[in-house]
């Protein structure tokens, strides 16, 4: 398969030699059908057999043998010659510029200016078109017409023979006719046109040659230096983070233990919301029910009073002097009814006192379990309290109450929480 002409250019623009590569000068030259112009710079020459091999692959099925054999072939080794010049030779790192000169006017130069035993026609010569028609109407007069094109002597010895070289004569030598003055004329002048338009387009091939090769080696230092600005980037980016890695880590750790003390210690304040104004109703009715008792205590002792004052009032007055001298029998029932009486007193007295500071004890038992409900949700939102000391002090929050009534009246201690309290 024939390389194609953009990969050939990206080879050629990436060979080393691209600039005496460029200044490079091939003829080629068809003497035998009055062709011949020059080629300028090495992708233009591959360029021409390229289009000449192509050219030939499209007509090869129409065309006679006897061109296609002479022609095909002729373009077909060249192309190849000029492919291997550049894979092989081009790609070679220990060739000089001046090896490769020598190398192209030995190998490709040589090959293309030897014609000897061949006589190739590029596909595009009116020369093939009229064969190629010829051999559509009548293959016979092929041969002749195609001898009398390369100037071969030939035998005339049918009329196949003498038609086809009057036909091939004809051909050649129409533009001599007066009628074809004109045709001359403007042959002429496309010819000249052709001519300026292969020159124009041989220099901007080499041009865009150059052009090709020199944006591929700024793409490569643009691209070598955006390597080498990432690089360093990245290095900075890694010697950033592992410098700052620790402090990271470390406020992230915060972070995380702030969120969870503050969510556990919002957990714990929605939990026992309910329990503190339980607390603080129970004090504040505990405390109003032994505010009661105090003033029924004080309204009791002042009926005493009063009842102690009529007792005496009452008493007869020769009561003190019965009792060593007289009758001493009614002394003793005003004693025994004194005795009672105040002993009815104390009682009474006494079971109001139990009661009045019963309730005392309990509503500051419940306002100190408020209290310490608040500090512990205070030490769960600063992260002081570990899993264990939670259970001791939710232990102690909802630990059974002493009413007071059994033991000396005394403040309520919560069990282990001192030790809590004071810790650092």
């Amino acid at each position: 398969m024939a390389l194609p002409l953009q990969e050939a250019r990206d080879l050629i623009s990436n060979s080393v030699f691209l600039a005496r590569l460029n200044d490079l000068n091939c003829t080629i030259s068809y003497p035998y059908l009055n062709i011949q112009f020059e080629l300028k710079g090495f992708y233009n020459i591959y360029k021409y057999f390229y289009d000449q091999f192509v050219g030939w692959e499209k007509i090869k099925t129409t065309s006679p043998n006897i061109l296609l054999n002479s022609s095909y072939n002729y373009f077909k080794d060249r192309l190849v010659s000029l492919q291997n010049f550049i894979k092989v030779e081009l790609q070679n790192q220990n060739q000089s510029e001046s090896s490769i000169i020598l190398l192209f006017n030995r190998d490709i130069l040589g090959s293309i200016k030897n014609l000897r035993n061949t006589t190739p026609f590029p596909f595009d010569s009116p020369e093939v078109d009229f064969l190629i028609s010829l051999n559509s109407t009548n293959s016979n007069r092929v041969d002749a017409a195609y001898y009398y094109f390369i100037g071969s002597n030939q035998s005339i010895n049918s009329t196949h023979a003498l038609e086809g070289t009057i036909m091939a004569y004809e051909f050649r030598n129409q533009d001599n006719s007066n009628i074809f003055n004109r045709r001359v004329k403007e042959k002429t002048s496309f010819d000249r046109l052709r001519s300026r338009f292969e020159g124009l387009s041989n220099n901007y091939e080499n041009e865009l040659t150059a052009h090709i090769s020199k944006l591929k080696q700024d793409f490569k230092v643009h691209t070598d230096e955006l390597d080498e600005f990432k690089t360093s980037k990245e290095k900075s980016v890694a010697d950033w983070f592992i410098s700052e890695k620790g402090a990271i880590e470390k406020f992230r750790k915060e972070s995380q233990d702030n969120i969870d003390n503050i969510q556990a210690s919002y957990r714990s304040k929605v939990e026992l919301d309910e329990p503190i104004k339980h607390w603080t109703k129970r004090a504040r009715e505990l405390r109003v029910k032994g505010n009661w008792l105090l003033m029924g205590i004080l309204s009791v002792s002042l009926v005493f009073a009063f009842a102690v004052y009529l007792l005496l009032w009452h008493t007869p007055a020769d009561l003190m002097i019965s009792i060593f001298n007289g009758d001493k029998g009614a002394a003793v029932r005003w004693s025994i009814i004194f005795v009672i009486f105040v002993s009815i007193f104390f009682v009474v007295a006494r079971a109001l006192l139990k009661f009045m500071f019963s309730n005392y004890h309990l509503a500051r038992d419940a306002e100190e379990r408020e209290k310490l409900t608040y500090l512990y949700l205070s030490m769960i939102e600063n992260g002081a309290l570990d899993k264990e000391e939670r259970k001791i002090i939710l232990q102690s929050l909802f630990s059974r109450s002493d009413t007071g009534l059994l033991k000396e009246e005394s403040s309520p201690t919560m069990p282990n929480i001192s030790s809590l309290i004071s810790k650092p």
